[in-house]
């Protein structure tokens, strides 16, 4: 794609977006910590809502949990909606160790801003703030819509509770303001987290047989999920590559001559499109069943699984020669970016957002995932910063829905 000629009203709307307040912005987010676990995300949402009311929108903060509000703002048009619509949630994780200096005390060095969440995404949250911002000064009629929501990093109860309450809209597109070094990524999987707890029989470790281990056939689950893992490996989707599966965390047993009787585990899926994370529970649930009637292992008859589903993110797939897609990318290479094209490993709640309000999505953001955030240095590149920004506005302006005014110039 070649770059394009600026018009006017593109050139005096880029003109407004200024390097030191962006910078500021995202400083004064940092600094707002919302660590999560450890923290609310009040003070990061009350910044957002003073920033964003000022600028005459019409801001609606919606507590999930007590200090915990989705923020949902609508600047232009009747101010009720429609049009482009902005994805970004308020949370960040954990600081943790290894810091030069105090996490949430922000400072730049080397044309870079520090500080927990200046990728993940504090920084995306001000360009998307610094563009609605430059757009509307000059294109009041515009319709624009910011959502904001709680609790991204951890259990997401936030989109939760938005799409269940949450009207659909009569949204244009998503641009989720996630990290992804301006690389417009046109789909990623879901993610699903599941519980699971195995009970046994305990006994002394002087004779196992008289019980049956948790650990033990803890071990017969985890070869299951590496058949399984082939299984997914086998079948992978064109684009979005293979669903996969990530034991994340085992725990159980009371003691080295106790035979355990309890084990608990926690899972992580990757799921495809039309992939239901409550069958797959029940199906691994029946296999593991199957699998332990004939495992060599004492009491396997004692063993006892049980499962739940504790978080489940829808992925998405956006056609990539679609006018979203295709008008962020040349939004960016019009701006000094490259306009590049990409798939993520990551899963993020712009899947909600393209089922809920069935809108063509995507990811865009300044930072980049993998080398910056959740990160001790976590950092953002002012330059990407201002190129983000730039890139939402001229995107913005560009996409405006065929019934909104023209302004006059």
């Amino acid at each position: 794609m070649a770059i394009a000629p600026l018009r006017p009203l593109e050139t005096s709307v880029l003109a407004e977006i200024d390097r030191a307040r962006l910078v500021e912005l995202t400083g004064e987010l940092i600094a707002a910590g919302g660590e999560n676990p450890g923290g609310t995300e009040a003070a990061t949402v009350a910044i957002l809502d003073r920033v964003l009311t000022g600028l005459g929108a019409m801001v609606h903060l919606d507590e999930v949990a007590p200090g915990r509000a989705n923020l949902t703002a609508h600047l232009g048009g009747d101010r009720t909606g429609g049009g482009l619509l902005f994805l970004g949630h308020s949370d960040v994780v954990p600081a943790g160790h290894g810091w030069d200096a105090d996490a949430f005390t922000p400072r730049e060095k080397q044309g870079r801003l520090i500080g927990r969440g200046a990728t993940d995404m504090k920084g995306g949250l001000a360009a998307v703030i610094a563009a609605m911002a430059a757009v509307h000064a000059h294109h009041p009629q515009l319709p624009l819509t910011l959502v904001c929501t709680v609790d991204e990093e951890a259990d997401a109860i936030g989109i939760a509770h938005y799409v269940a309450t949450e009207p659909v809209g009569s949204y244009t597109g998503c641009v989720v303001a996630e990290p992804t070094d301006l690389v417009a990524i046109v789909g990623c999987r879901g993610a699903a987290n599941f519980g699971l707890q195995i009970t046994g029989a305990s006994a002394h470790a002087g004779r196992p047989a008289d019980g049956a281990s948790a650990i033990q056939a803890a071990a017969e689950i985890i070869a299951e999920i590496g058949q399984d893992t082939k299984r997914l490996a086998a079948a992978a989707h064109p684009v979005l590559g293979a669903a996969t599966w990530n034991i994340g965390t085992i725990a159980g047993g009371h003691g080295t001559s106790i035979v355990p009787d309890t084990c608990e585990m926690s899972l992580d899926r990757r799921l495809l499109p039309g992939e239901d994370a409550q069958l797959i529970l029940e199906q691994l649930l029946d296999r593991i069943r199957e699998r332990l009637q004939t495992a060599s292992m004492p009491g396997r008859e004692k063993i006892t699984v049980r499962g739940q589903l504790q978080m489940q993110m829808p992925g998405f797939l956006t056609d990539a020669d679609s006018a979203v897609v295709t008008g962020i990318r040349q939004a960016v290479r019009d701006v000094s970016g490259a306009g590049e094209l990409g798939i993520w490993t990551a899963s993020c709640e712009g899947g909600y957002m393209a089922e809920h309000h069935r809108v063509p999505t995507l990811v865009l953001g300044p930072g980049e995932i993998n080398t910056q955030a959740h990160q001790p240095n976590e950092s953002v590149g002012i330059d990407d910063l201002l190129t983000a920004a730039r890139a939402y506005a001229l995107f913005a302006l560009r996409h405006a829905s065929n019934n909104a005014p023209t302004p006059s110039h």
